[in-house]
Order: C-alpha cells, then structure tokens, then sequence
C-alpha cells in the first residue's frame, strides 16, 4: 500500500517557499521564521535583515509561472506587520517559469519608495 505524501513534500527541495525562505535569509544575513510567520508574534517569512540603518521584514512569494501578479492585500500585509515589529516592509520573489539566462537574477526585492529613496539618501551621505 502506498503512503499518501502531502504537495508540501513532493518534487525538488529547492524550489519549495521553505528553501526561498532559507535562500533569502542566507543572502540578506536574515532569519527564516519559522511556520512561514504563523505565530502570533512572529509575522512575516525573513526577519532581522538590515541594510544601511534600516531594519526590513521580509514576505517571500514565488511562482513556476513566467510572470507573477503583486497583490495589494500582500503588500498591506507585510506593511502592518512591518509596522507592528518596527520595521520597514520589504516582498522577495522568486519566477520560475519562463526562459533562464545568466544575466537575470534569481531572486528578486521589492520595497516602498520613500525606503528606496532613504536608502539612496543615506548612502550619498557616506560617500561626501
């Protein structure tokens, strides 16, 4: 008889949110919380990443599409509990599908503007 397997537990390890999670983390000197932040005080996929003087919490999204559509409702999540934890917000994809190439990274960040802008800001400041 065989054993049913959760989706959670098919196919490659390295494409699953949890290996996303741990690949992000280790690039950006982060942490991976664990649950995927399901605990009540630990939101978010990717905490403790800082970047300048600006600490980040991170939401990780992927897709084995060759495109990827930004909800809203992601981008408020990640806002309010950036927000609760002092933080700034910060969305990490991942697009599988389509062509790859060695000019295009892998993994991608996304953050609100005026943290851009800062960051920018800060930076200039270092190099006067």
């Amino acid at each position: 008889m065989a054993m049913f397997k959760p989706k959670r537990y098919l196919g490659d390890s390295d494409t699953s949110p949890t290996a996303q999670e741990k690949r992000i983390a280790s690039k950006l000197g982060g942490k991976r919380v664990g649950g995927s932040g399901s605990s009540m005080y630990s939101k978010a996929d990717v905490r403790d990443v800082t970047a300048g003087c600006i600490d980040f919490l991170f939401e990780c999204k992927q897709t084995i599409h060759a495109s990827l559509s930004i909800k809203w409702s992601w981008l408020q999540k990640i806002t309010e509990e950036a927000n609760a934890a002092q933080c700034e917000p910060a969305v990490s994809i991942e697009i599988k599908g389509g062509s790859r190439d060695s000019l295009t990274d892998r993994d991608w960040v996304l953050i609100p503007a005026r943290i851009f802008k800062k960051l920018k800001d800060n930076q200039s400041h270092v190099e006067d």
